[in-house]
C-alpha cells in the first residue's frame, strides 16, 4: 500500500501553514488600516473557510485515493 496520497495531503496542510504565517501578517497589516473591522473578519472567515474546505475535501481524496484499483483489499476492484 503506497502512502503518497498521505503524504501529498499532509504536504498540503504544510503549505497552508506556510501560507497561513504570510496571510496572518498581511491580513494583520490591513486590519491596522481599516477603520472598521468588516473587511478584517471578511478575510479571516474566508481563510478559515478554504482551510475547512481543504480538510475535508482533501481527506475525502484522500480516502477516495485508497478506494481505487491499484489498491485492492481497500475498497478496489480485485483483479
Amino acid at each position: 500500500m503506497s502512502f503518497l496520497p498521505v503524504v501529498a495531503y499532509v504536504a498540503g496542510i504544510l503549505l497552508f501553514g506556510f501560507v497561513y504565517g504570510l496571510m496572518d501578517y498581511l491580513v494583520s497589516a490591513f486590519r491596522a488600516y481599516s477603520e472598521t473591522g468588516y473587511a478584517y473578519q471578511f478575510l479571516n472567515y474566508l481563510w478559515l473557510g478554504v482551510i475547512i474546505i481543504y480538510l475535508i475535501g482533501g481527506g475525502y481524496w484522500v480516502i477516495r485515493k485508497y478506494s481505487e484499483d491499484q489498491y485492492p483489499g481497500y475498497g478496489g476492484g480485485f483483479q
